[in-house]
C-alpha cells in the first residue's frame, strides 16, 4: 500500500495542477466524521497586511477587463442565482443578505442590523453562492471564513431560524468511498502563487451520475461566463470510481485538460446525509 504521502503527490500529477500547498513536508489532518484520509492541513492564515494588500488589489481589478458586467445572471437553479464577479480576482466590499420571512435577497453596504436578515456573503464570491444555495434549499449556513479552502475543516453548521448546531462531515478527494452528492460542497485547495487560487474555491453539487462518471456543479467566480447550462448547472466534472474510491477532477466531462483548473481537496455536507 502506497503511503499517504505517495498518495498526495500522485494525486497532483493525475490533475495536473501543482499547488505550493502540495510539497512533502505538508502535515495531513485526521478530523472526525471524515470519509477517507489525505485532507492535508490548512495553510497559515493571511497575515493582517497581506490582506489589507489583496483586498486593495481586487477592489483595484473590479474596475476593467470584466468577463461579463458584474453582477449579470449567469445561470439559476434551485432558486439560487450565480452571478457575475467580473473576473476571479475582483473583490467588491458588499454583502448579501436573505431576508427569512420573504426569501428575498438584498444587497447592503454593512450589515443592517435587522433581524430577519441573515448575512449570505461578500457578493459574489463562491463563497455567497454556496452559503446561498445551501441557505435556501437546506435552510443551512456556515460560519464565518477566510478563505473557500477552509469550509472543508468546518465542524458544524447553523440551523438559519433555530441557530442549532448541524453536524457536519466530509470525504477526502481521491480516497473518500462516498460520492459526492446533491447538495454538497466542493472544496479546492489553494494556491498562494495564484492569485486566483489563492483562496481556493467552492461549488455546489447539483447532480452526479455515476454510470457516465460526471457531477453537475452550481458556482460563482470561477470563470464568470455564462452556465453551461444556464437553468441547470455551470459545468460538469469528471468523477472516476477507483477500488471503491472516488476521485473528482477539475476537468471538463467532455475534455482532459484543464490548464487554469484547481485541486479539488473534497466535498462536505450534513453528517446525518
Amino acid at each position: 500500500m502506497k503511503s499517504i504521502k505517495t498518495l498526495s503527490i500522485l494525486f497532483v500529477v493525475v490533475a495536473g495542477f501543482l499547488s505550493t500547498t502540495l510539497h512533502a513536508e505538508t502535515s495531513v489532518v485526521q478530523l472526525p466524521n471524515t470519509d477517507g484520509y489525505g485532507l492535508l492541513a490548512k495553510p497559515p492564515v493571511f497575515s493582517k497586511q497581506q490582506s489589507t494588500d489583496m483586498f486593495k488589489r481586487g477592489k483595484a481589478s473590479c474596475e476593467k477587463g470584466c468577463v461579463t458586467p458584474f453582477g449579470k445572471t449567469l445561470g439559476t437553479v434551485d432558486g439560487a442565482a450565480g452571478l457575475s464577479n467580473c473576473k476571479a480576482t475582483c473583490i467588491n466590499p458588499e454583502y448579501s443578505f436573505l431576508n427569512l420571512e420573504s426569501g428575498e435577497i438584498t444587497v447592503h453596504k454593512s450589515d443592517p442590523g435587522q433581524k430577519h436578515l441573515h448575512y449570505i456573503g461578500v457578493v459574489y464570491q463562491c463563497v455567497e453562492y454556496a452559503r446561498k444555495w445551501w441557505m435556501i434549499n437546506k435552510g443551512i449556513t456556515f460560519g464565518s471564513i477566510d478563505s473557500a479552502n477552509e469550509i472543508l475543516y468546518l465542524a458544524e453548521g447553523k440551523d438559519i431560524r433555530s441557530n442549532q448546531p448541524i453536524p457536519l462531515a466530509r470525504s477526502i478527494n481521491g480516497t473518500a468511498k462516498r460520492p459526492p452528492k446533491r447538495g454538497d460542497l466542493v472544496i479546492y485547495y489553494p494556491d498562494r502563487t495564484v492569485p486566483k487560487w489563492a483562496n481556493g474555491h467552492v461549488a455546489v453539487v447539483l447532480n452526479t451520475d455515476l454510470a457516465k462518471g460526471t457531477v453537475a456543479i452550481g458556482e460563482q467566480n470561477y470563470h464568470n461566463a455564462a452556465w453551461e447550462k444556464p437553468n441547470a448547472y455551470t459545468r460538469k466534472l469528471r468523477l472516476f470510481n477507483i477500488g471503491g474510491r472516488y476521485t473528482l477532477l477539475d476537468v471538463s466531462a467532455e475534455k482532459h485538460v484543464n490548464t487554469t483548473g484547481g485541486l479539488i481537496s473534497g466535498w462536505i455536507y450534513p453528517r446525518l446525509q
